[in-house]
């Protein structure tokens, strides 16, 4: 019985030291593109508005404001631009599988790295308390190349129950959007310090 705990308390130090070992080995993070490490500044576009149907009010100037804010978080110059630029009015099927000429029309003529924001959807509901959500998708281009560089979709959902919820419904859309731009641009990469 005593060999048998023995080589028991043996198994099970090893094992922990295996475990301890395993833990502390970093794991290095992939380099940045290059061609991400080369923007020095990425102008926003007026966020277009891509929901089908009827449209809940939404400031599309703060939701532009707060892209340019949380790509500054991520160590990107980003400034709000006032026009789409030549290119016009901007559907989402012009830029997923947008030509070079399109491209090059994007933003000001003197911007090379241009941010296209889409709102596909936001809706608020009201329960027993209240639900919101949002969703996003943007797409980074290189006018110079006439190239995307990044895209990515964002989710966002907000809710608050109870009573409580039920008195703050106007604000549920406001923090899914914040949820959904959030999750956008978590998936694109930060710059180094």
């Amino acid at each position: 019985m005593r060999k048998l705990l023995s080589c028991l308390m043996v198994v099970l130090l090893f094992a922990v030291c295996c475990v301890g070992a395993t833990k502390r080995k970093k794991t290095t993070p992939a380099p940045l593109d290059p061609k991400l490490m080369a923007i020095q500044n990425v102008s926003v576009l007026p966020v277009v508005d891509a929901r089908a149907g009827t449209k809940a009010s939404v400031s599309l100037e703060k939701l532009q404001g707060r892209v340019v804010k949380m790509l500054q978080n991520k160590r990107y110059s980003a400034s709000s631009a006032a026009s789409t630029g030549q290119s016009g009015e901007i559907a989402i099927e012009d830029v997923e599988g947008a030509a070079q000429p399109f491209v090059k029309k994007l933003g000001p003529a003197s911007e090379r790295w241009v941010l296209v924001i889409f709102l596909n959807d936001i809706s608020s509901k009201l329960t027993f308390g209240s639900t919101g959500n949002a969703q996003v998708s943007g797409y980074l281009f290189d006018k110079d190349a006439g190239e995307l560089l990044w895209s990515g979709r964002g989710v966002g959902q907000a809710g608050q129950g109870g009573l409580l919820g039920m008195s703050m419904k106007g604000m549920m859309k406001g923090e899914a959007l914040d949820a959904a731009v959030g999750n956008l641009l978590g998936s694109m990469p930060s710059r180094p310090k």
